[in-house]
C-alpha cells in the first residue's frame, strides 16, 4: 500500500511540473504565433497593394487589428466604405506602438508611416515588428 501511495505522489509531482512547463511553453508560443501572423499580414498588404487600384492597410487596436483595402484612398479604415479583408483578435496579447489611425501601403508598396509595433504577452515577454517605408522586420523585444 505504501508503494502505491509513493508512486501516486511521484506521479502527481511529475504532472504538476509538466503542466507548469506546458503553460510556460504555451505563453511563449502564443506570442510567437501572434507576431508571425501580424508580420505575414503586413507583408501581404505590401505585396497586395502593388499594382492594385487601391492601397491595403492595417488598422490597430489594443488586442486586435483589421486588414483592409482602402477603397476611398483616404489612408484610414472606414467601416462600411473600405473592404475588410481580415480581422484578428488576440486574447492575451497586447499591441502597442502602432499608428493611431493605422497605416496604408500605396500602390507602389510604400508605407504611409514608419513605426515599431510591440506585442506583449501576459508574462511581459515582448516581440517587435519594425515597419519602414519599404520593409517590415521582425525584432526581438
Amino acid at each position: 500500500m505504501v508503494e502505491v501511495l509513493v508512486t501516486v505522489a511521484i506521479g502527481a509531482v511529475l504532472v504538476s511540473i509538466g503542466f507548469t512547463s506546458y503553460r510556460e511553453f504555451k505563453t511563449k508560443y502564443d506570442l510567437y504565433n501572434a507576431t508571425s501572423t501580424l508580420y505575414s499580414d503586413i507583408v501581404w498588404c505590401q505585396q497586395k497593394s502593388m499594382g492594385s487600384p487601391h492601397g491595403f492597410g492595417i488598422s490597430f487596436d489594443t488586442h486586435k487589428y483589421i486588414v483592409f483595402e482602402d477603397i476611398n484612398d483616404n489612408g484610414v479604415f472606414d467601416n462600411g466604405t473600405d473592404t475588410k479583408v481580415k480581422e484578428k483578435e488576440f486574447q492575451k496579447i497586447t499591441l502597442s506602438g502602432y499608428p493611431q489611425n493605422g497605416y496604408v501601403y500605396s500602390r507602389r508598396g510604400i508605407a504611409s508611416s514608419t513605426f515599431t509595433i510591440t506585442l506583449t504577452n501576459e508574462k511581459n515577454q515582448e516581440k517587435q515588428i519594425s515597419v519602414s517605408l519599404f520593409k517590415a522586420r521582425l525584432r526581438n523585444g
